[in-house]
């Protein structure tokens, strides 16, 4: 099964970046009348996200990405994840790690960006990660648990958030995402909250 998403996935990618090839690429004026296409660097969004917290519960995730503005509206990327999380109240430690693809369309753009809204833009997001887990059972009655073994899991996650230009290029994000797929060796709980940044 994981296999076939696998496949899927890269189909979509592949897909993908054959409409790159389909953009029409804009152009501007020069001063001297001649026209000049919008360079590849003016596509490409470098970003991601993290999240830290330490404690008795010590989680660290850390997922850069890069995206390709299909649109102005619409962008497309891939990057990889991986999390490290320690429970010391048990003595429980493990790491996930995978990839995932990510989109965001743009819905209302922000008053810097041609729009009406003043606060941002409103954005919706949506990813899918594939990700190696290591199965956690947990006996609720004693509060024992056991590791199984690494598997391979998918999660599709949607939702929306809001993105704000900070300078130039730069922009952070807040989404309110959602784990549709509900997997039960899933690291996320409903709705996840994700600060990401771009540039």
């Amino acid at each position: 099964m994981i296999i076939k998403r696998s496949l899927l996935i890269i189909s979509l990618f592949i897909f993908a970046a054959s409409l790159f090839a389909q953009v029409e690429e804009p152009v501007t004026q020069r001063q001297n009348g001649q026209k000049e296409k919008v360079r590849l660097s003016d596509r490409l969004i470098l970003g991601g996200d993290i999240g830290l917290s330490f404690g008795t519960i010590t989680y660290i995730k850390l997922a850069p990405e890069v995206s390709y503005r299909l649109t102005e509206r619409f962008s497309a990327g891939l990057g990889p994840i991986y999390i490290y999380e320690k429970y010391k109240n048990v003595g429980f430690e493990t790491s996930t790690y995978g990839g995932k693809a990510v989109t965001s369309f743009t819905i209302i753009k922000a008053r810097e960006n041609g729009g009406s809204l003043g606060i941002g833009n409103i954005v919706l997001h949506g990813e899918n990660e594939v990700i190696n887990v290591e199965q956690i059972f947990i006996n609720t009655s004693t509060l024992n648990y056991y590791i199984g073994d690494r598997i391979w899991i998918d999660n599709v996650l949607l939702g929306g958030g809001l993105m704000q230009t900070i300078s130039g290029r730069f922009s952070v994000s807040i989404f309110i995402l959602w784990d549709v797929t509900q997997n039960d060796f899933s690291p996320y709980n409903n709705p996840i909250f994700k600060f990401g940044f771009n540039f």
